[in-house]
């Protein structure tokens, strides 16, 4: 497992892991983490953790809520800002699908109440593909006690997700952003980590998102300012927001008008 995380988030994701295994036994295809904690980016304090797990077949109620109760805060504390868990059966990830169907999806942390949701119709379906698609690129397979057992590299595991998709998942995202946080420091880099993907065809952390989008011409100062926010948990002028929004929504519309 990589050094560079935490003793405590190391020992957390063996616990999860092992727990899986267990439980769903032949079932597990394998675990993977996916998100900052992938790559270097994992920040203690601000940071979640982002694990995905892949079954042979689909679960039913009772072993989807009996896997909650293995994993969720209550039986599992995590030791990040929270834990972002979703199952999805082999079928529902490889080939890739446009509205990927999980199995069950688990927010569940320190600061908050568990957020459960079984049936992937309650959710929107682009963080998912987002998800998948960054992790796809950029997570790894995770291992329990014994470090020989793990699944198959995410890019085996889960399907090749088309460009387009891609840029059709980011802008339904940056769309809930602007309806729902378009103030916070988190839309203002999210969007920079979808305009680097827009301009170069590479995924990043937000961080280096809005580091990328600063050295580009015209870039607004509000990159800068959700840098230092995001730590401080100012809110943005959304004005200035906007000014981004609209840099990053004119590059999508260019590429997904040229993008066949």
């Amino acid at each position: 497992m990589d050094n560079k995380l935490p003793e405590e988030v190391e020992a957390y994701l063996e616990k999860l892991v092992e727990r899986l295994t267990v439980y769903l036994k032949d079932q597990l295809v394998g675990v993977y983490l996916f998100g900052s904690a992938s790559y270097d980016a994992y920040e203690p304090g601000l940071s979640d953790l982002d694990v995905q797990a892949i079954v042979k077949d689909q679960l039913d109620t009772v072993e989807k809520q009996a896997v909650i109760h293995q994993v969720n805060q209550a039986a599992l504390p995590c030791p990040a800002t929270k834990l972002e868990f979703v199952v999805y059966s082999q079928s529902a990830v490889y080939p890739a699908s446009r509205h990927p169907r999980f199995e069950l999806n688990l927010n569940t942390g320190p600061h908050q109440p568990d957020h459960i949701s079984l049936d992937p119709a309650n959710e929107s379906s682009h963080w998912f593909l987002l998800d998948i698609a960054m992790g796809r690129e950029l997570g790894r397979a995770l291992c329990g006690p014994d470090p020989t057992l793990h699944g198959p590299d995410p890019t085996d595991a889960f399907g090749a997700i088309p460009r387009r998709w891609i840029l059709e998942a980011i802008a339904d995202s940056l769309d809930w952003h602007q309806a729902n946080e378009v103030n916070s420091a988190n839309s203002v880099l999210n969007a920079c980590r979808g305009w680097r993907f827009i301009i170069t065809g590479e995924f990043s952390s937000k961080l280096d998102g809005a580091r990328w989008a600063i050295q580009q011409q015209g870039c607004p100062d509000i990159v800068r300012r959700a840098i230092a926010a995001r730590r401080t948990g100012d809110k943005l002028p959304a004005a200035e927001v906007m000014t981004l929004y609209d840099i990053v929504v004119t590059a999508n519309r260019a590429q997904l008008a040229t993008d066949i």
